[in-house]
């Protein structure tokens, strides 16, 4: 794979940024397949930066019960990544994707059961429901994704989609906390459910890709740890780790820090969001110009120290200066980071979808390593922050891809 060595002119502005994202086609084949994803993210953020701290209040306080739930979560979708793949094979990426969508608003009725009624037995059917959505859905969008997508404006192409995405979900945190804070769970959820039923019409417009998963159900797991995929799954594996620090711990304990206020945390979340739409366009261009892993080297030392930051946190205002800068270096990772996971996935060919799985794979390795970690440091610690530095020391460790 060759590296762009090119040098990003120090005297490009802003029209000229604007110029290249003008000239960067997008077919109507990603156009819509992005449309889905635009679809569901307004949908699951509505309920993402809460669910957290639902679980961490309906399961009596304990963040050793909530890790629990993650744990059986992530450990079932390990377990069916390759099925997945191979269901894919069968009926195609297209029906793949649409199914996904027809089990998928199950787990907003089964988590709304729960969140009103407490019943763990809703709790459980809802974790079924999602592994469900997994299982149809994300082998087949990664695959399609990198088909889609362009090899030489691929990092603007997706730093345009996703700065979309971002615009369209700016009020979506502050929106959810102030449904929580007036309406209650059951509503948000209601809510949330209709949106991400709409999300299977841009479907109908995707071409229907075929490919076929060549390994079987153990040697997947065994392609998983051979030498040669050894950096790739390190890279990934400490993806998923920081990964669970932000989905998990950093909601529960802006939460805490914002005196359970559902309404401050939306809106401090809403106000990151925005900020960090400009960067992200930038480093796009960025991205595409320049050696992508000397940017996603720099960016990972930026993200790392952001992890750092927050274990220093105390007030609303630092929460928003923190997570803001922890954004817009993620932003300098990421943009990059998800560029060559495209790259390289595209780059194999008949070999894609193969590629995707063991990508899935390491993450949720990485889950279940942090998961057991943040345990650990919590029982000896009873501190919340020790995940911070975990997440901080394994950022750096993305930059082996």
């Amino acid at each position: 794979m060759h590296r762009h060595e090119e040098h990003f002119p120090h005297n490009r502005g802003v029209k000229d940024i604007i110029s290249d994202f003008k000239h960067t086609k997008l077919s109507g084949a990603l156009t819509a397949l992005y449309s889905n994803r635009i679809i569901q993210q307004v949908a699951g953020g509505l309920i993402g930066l809460f669910f957290p701290i639902l679980l961490y209040e309906k399961l009596g306080y304990s963040l050793y019960k909530v890790m629990i739930y993650y744990v059986i979560n992530w450990g079932i979708w390990m377990l069916i990544i390759p099925l997945g793949a191979m269901v894919m094979s069968k009926i195609g990426m297209k029906k793949s994707l649409i199914a996904a969508v027809c089990v998928g608003w199950l787990w907003f009725y089964f988590a709304r059961l729960f969140a009103m009624e407490g019943a763990l037995i809703f709790l459980g059917i809802a974790i079924i429901a999602l592994n469900l959505d997994r299982f149809f859905y994300w082998i087949p969008y990664h695959t399609d994704f990198a088909k889609f997508t362009d090899k030489k404006t691929r990092a603007k192409q997706m730093s345009f989609l996703i700065s979309i995405a971002s615009l369209v979900s700016i009020f979506v945190p502050f929106i959810a906390g102030q449904i929580i804070a007036n309406y209650g769970y059951g509503i948000l959820f209601l809510f949330a459910l209709l949106i991400y039923i709409m999300s299977i019409i841009p479907l109908f417009l995707i071409p229907d890709v075929r490919e076929n998963y060549s390994f079987g159900y153990f040697e997947t797991y065994r392609e998983l740890f051979k030498k040669k995929n050894r950096r790739m799954v390190l890279s990934y594996g400490a993806d998923g780790m920081q990964s669970m620090v932000g989905l998990i711990i950093w909601p529960i304990f802006i939460w805490l820090m914002l005196n359970q206020n559902y309404g401050a945390v939306g809106l401090v979340m809403s106000l990151i969001v925005l900020g960090s739409v400009l960067l992200r366009l930038v480093m796009g261009d960025f991205s595409d110009r320049y050696d992508k892993h000397k940017v996603m080297k720099w960016g990972t030392i930026l993200n790392s120290v952001g992890w750092i930051l927050k274990m220093f946190v105390g007030t609303g205002f630092q929460i928003f200066i923190a997570s803001t800068y922890h954004s817009f270096a993620n932003i300098v990772m990421r943009t990059p980071f998800d560029a060559l996971m495209y790259e390289r996935a595209a780059d194999s060919g008949h070999y894609v979808d193969e590629y995707t799985v063991i990508r899935e794979l390491a993450l949720n390795l990485g889950r279940f390593l942090m998961i057991g970690l943040i345990i650990l440091s919590f029982f000896l610690t009873g501190s919340l922050t020790v995940s911070f530095l975990l997440a901080g020391l394994a950022a750096l460790v993305i930059n082996v891809l």
